[in-house]
């Protein structure tokens, strides 16, 4: 074939984004299907590509007769003689094939269709490639249309459906607006690739975290969790393992300036960034916000009862109860909400006390705070917390080696802690309390020995 044509596929291959393997195997595919089509067959023929010369030839292998009866496997003679002159009878060599003259107009429809089919096919399939590289990745969009269930969104080379359930019910488009939308889900069909679009997923909000915030963005800032009921409140829990960073303000920005470009982009609603902690009460109160928490209390079902007053109870709850659960949820346990008033009456039952009874039985509440031991520092108490130790009753129970295997604490730290237990407990006071206290018990039980044995004999004397 002539240098056009090859140059016309590598054309079309630019101009379909398609690579110049994939366009040669397009038409490889094709002249196959229109040889077989004109000749029933298409065991012995092939395909040659030459880049250095920018041709293609199509090339049967025949066997050389005098009579030729099956044109797709049989070549005559004389004519086997023009490509090789020393062609013997029933020798099999191979035979240039011109399209033109050998591919009726049949063949030549089939070969065409074929072409058309396997372009478009491969189009879809860069297409399809291309958006499932950028599944869970924001992308920006135009409305093209409307319709009850679902908005429309032209992506470029492909158009995007944003379903109704994925949708905010604050957020109204109008055609040719901007949408930024995260891409959910692409799955091949017979059109073309789907692609499924969300603006409602909590992913989505992770994304505009990290465009927003950069320490988000670069792993500063953990996002830790992620709840939300569209158009109504969205609920962020982070940290940050370093101790110079304040996640929350980090996300929120000076003066709001950050968590504000959040909000306008989902048209208002409202999004509380809290701080995540493992103790569950102040999770829970954390959780609760914008609602100051009074009081924080752990029930024996795994979740807690939070306190508030009565002016907060509407605000802890939210509208139809959106804050009380989207609370729970970020948490992962109950959250029971009561006024101090619902608490009293809470207490008062006989169920309720039990209950708080077997709660504190099963606490230590005479243990001391590590906060009370004069001269320990806040940084060296956070290590000891670490390490499981936070009473000065557990410091006590510790040797200075144990001390030594708690990362942070070096042999200049443990011996610091130790001389502060030495120099703020007397324990040969605590060792004689012990000691009178055993004593006073050994003398009761002496006394109630000698009291038994006074009635045994008063009993036989009056026998």
């Amino acid at each position: 074939m002539s240098n056009n044509f090859f140059e016309a596929l590598h054309q079309i291959a630019n101009e379909k984004g398609i690579t110049r393997e994939t366009i040669e195997e397009i038409v490889e595919s094709a002249m196959i299907s229109a040889y077989k089509k004109q000749y029933g067959s298409n065991t012995n023929v092939r395909v040659v590509f030459d880049r250095d010369r920018n041709t293609v030839k199509i090339v049967s292998r025949k066997m050389v007769v005098n009579s030729p009866r099956n044109r797709a496997e049989e070549v005559h003679v004389a004519e086997a003689r023009r490509f090789n002159p020393d062609a013997r009878l029933g020798d099999e060599m191979d035979v240039e094939e011109n399209p033109l003259e050998s591919f009726g107009r049949i063949a030549a429809q089939t070969a065409k269709q074929v072409i058309v089919q396997k372009i478009k096919e491969a189009e879809k399939n860069i297409v399809y490639n291309d958006f499932k590289d950028k599944e869970g990745d924001l992308i920006n969009g135009y409305l093209q249309r409307k319709t009850k269930d679902a908005i429309f969104v032209d992506l470029g080379k492909t158009e995007g459906i944003l379903p109704a359930r994925e949708q905010s019910p604050l957020e109204h488009f109008k055609t040719g607006e901007r949408i930024k939308a995260l891409v959910l889900s692409v799955q091949k069909n017979t059109k073309g690739p789907s692609v499924v679009l969300s603006r409602a997923n909590t992913k989505f909000i992770q994304k505009l975290f990290e465009m927003e915030i950069p320490e988000v963005y670069d792993g500063v800032v953990q996002i830790v969790n992620i709840v939300r009921e569209p158009g109504l409140r969205t609920k962020v829990a982070v940290t940050s393992e370093r101790d110079d960073v304040d996640a929350v303000g980090a996300c929120v920005g000076m003066k709001g300036i950050r968590i504000q470009s959040i909000v306008r982009e989902l048209e208002g609603e409202k999004i509380d960034v809290v701080e995540w902690v493992d103790d569950r009460r102040i999770m829970a109160s954390n959780a609760l916000t914008p609602a100051r928490v009074k009081e924080v209390i752990e029930t024996r079902s795994g979740g807690v009862i939070a306190v508030v007053e009565k002016e907060q109870y509407k605000l802890a709850i939210g509208k139809a109860g959106h804050n009380a659960r989207l609370s729970a949820r970020l948490c992962g346990f109950d959250i029971d909400i009561k006024t101090e008033e619902q608490y009293r009456e809470f207490l008062s039952s006989s169920e309720s006390r039990a209950m708080v009874e077997q709660l504190f039985a099963s606490k230590n509440v005479e243990e001391t705070p590590l906060e009370e031991l004069p001269g320990l520092d806040a940084r060296t108490i956070k290590l000891l917390e670490a390490g499981g130790l936070f009473s000065v009753e557990d410091l006590v129970e510790t040797s200075f080696d144990d001390l030594m295997k708690i990362d942070g604490i070096g042999e200049k730290t443990a011996k610091k802690i130790m001389d502060i237990l030495a120099e703020s407990i007397d324990f040969e006071e605590e060792m004689e309390e012990e000691g009178e206290e055993e004593s006073a018990e050994g003398r009761q039980e002496e006394a109630g020995d000698a009291e038994a044995a006074g009635a045994a004999d008063e009993t036989d004397a009056e026998k």
